[in-house]
């Protein structure tokens, strides 16, 4: 420990402030590159990376200026903007993982879909970026006879100085920490939930099973899509022409799934003798019994497996992006933390190894964030890099009413599926169910 640092050292510190800035700022342009690009990138989770991104990236400015505020002296214009920046964006990136840690538990335990969570978005704009911006403006115009205006010299670049030491710890570490707690706590109470319903889907191989469990991937969020299809059955007197319809109506509900019919007169033609009827199939769920008599078929048992093994790949996804998501805030934090923590019990020295420490992890929070975009996004990256994946000027958007022909045999049918959802992956059967925001 030492009262200075020494000319040498804050040359090195510049140098290691701004290397670790740019590679901040490469995986920030990464993110904006791809997340404007395709689609396939704009998952819930991302959205939200995409923001702090913003962020991340005014806050790389100020510490690509490093030592320039400091040698331009505390009642610069340029020492003043670097502060400013400091103040503002350095806290934001601590609530936009608290905002991602929410939308896991909405997603979770209050079964917000996309839309849902993208309308919450708004709120998360005003505590993440309008609670910094005010507390980082009146700073700005605190200037007192004793202790001079707030910011100023710190070492590593213009922030708050020295002589109001005890703010750095009230209005940025210690709300931040908060952040981090609750969002800690938010992902092992998640964990909990995935592994628990996982543990009911290893029993899926048994034939006799208790009611059917849903693992979901809280990072990932899905949109069940009504599908209502015609089919028009052409007499064999003339070919695809004058069918009736069948309408086959999908109704999502607790439990397994029936079938019952029933004939449907506003249908039913006004001249019969074209050798056909019309009748109307509705396709409900009704209550699973917990037991069986019978052990399911081979299909079912293998559909239980599938089950199973997606159980597994839920927990594995959650698991590997709370890890990182909790490993990027312990580095990016604690360093920094135990520095300023010194700093106010000992205020007339440095610390240079948790200062050297703090010049690698404040400006890489964009690195970080870009590690969790790539890897919630992993199977677009990789489709991305092999040249498989389209942007959104290249792939055919859904609309809000699609209706497809499909003529099979002397068998005509129609579809109409309505979707706003983002498209599927290149190769990947349009099932009409399940597709990803």
């Amino acid at each position: 420990m030492s009262k200075h640092v020494t000319a040498t050292q804050l040359q090195e510190l510049e140098i290691i402030e701004r290397i670790f800035s740019c590679l901040s700022l490469l995986g920030t342009s990464f993110i904006f590159f791809t997340f404007l690009y395709s689609p396939h990138f704009r998952r819930p989770v991302n959205r939200l990376i995409f923001y702090a991104s913003w962020g991340n990236t005014l806050c790389n400015v100020a510490t690509l200026l490093s030592q320039s505020g400091v040698r331009a002296g505390r009642d610069s214009h340029l020492c003043q903007f670097q502060g400013f920046l400091i103040q503002m964006f350095l806290p934001a990136d601590a609530l936009w993982n608290l905002a991602m840690a929410i939308n896991v538990y909405m997603t979770l335990f209050r079964k917000y879909n996309a839309q849902q969570l993208k309308s919450l978005e708004w709120k998360y704009h005003l505590l993440c970026y309008g609670f910094p911006f005010l507390v980082a403006l009146i700073y700005l115009f605190i200037d007192t006879p004793g202790k001079g205006k707030m910011y100023g010299p710190a070492t590593l670049w213009c922030w708050i100085d020295i002589e109001w030491v005890a703010f750095r710890i009230a209005l940025l570490y210690a709300p931040a920490w908060c952040c981090i707690f609750i969002a800690f706590s938010i992902y092992v109470i998640a964990g909990r939930e995935i592994f628990k319903k996982r543990k009911q889907l290893r029993a899926f191989g048994s034939p006799c099973r208790p009611a059917v469990a849903q693992v979901e991937n809280p990072f990932m969020s899905y949109k069940t899509t009504e599908i209502h299809i015609t089919s028009e059955i052409a007499p064999m007197a003339s070919y695809l022409s004058d069918a009736p319809d069948v309408s086959l109506g999908f109704e999502n509900v607790k439990g397994g799934l029936g079938a019952t019919s029933r004939p449907s007169p506003s249908r039913l033609p006004s001249d019969t003798s074209k050798g056909y009827n019309q009748y109307t199939v509705e396709i409900r769920s009704t209550p699973v019994s917990p037991r069986c008599e019978v052990p399911p078929p081979p299909k079912a048992l293998s559909r239980n497996n599938r089950a199973a093994m997606d159980a597994n790949t839920a927990a594995w996804a959650y698991t590997k992006v709370a890890l990182l998501f909790f490993i990027s805030l312990l580095v990016t934090w604690v360093p920094s933390s135990i520095n300023r923590v010194y700093s106010l019990i000992y205020p007339e020295l440095i610390s240079v190894p948790f200062t050297f420490a703090s010049a690698v992890v404040l400006p890489s929070m964009g690195f970080w964030n870009s590690v969790i975009y790539i890897t919630t996004s992993w199977a677009a990256v990789r489709m991305l890099f092999t040249g498989r994946l389209k942007g959104q000027w290249d792939v055919e958007c859904p609309s809000k009413a699609i209706t497809r022909r499909i003529k099979v045999g002397d068998q005509r049918r129609i579809g109409s599926e309505s979707d706003d959802a983002a498209p599927l992956s290149p190769g990947r059967k349009a099932s009409g169910y399940n597709q990803m925001v």
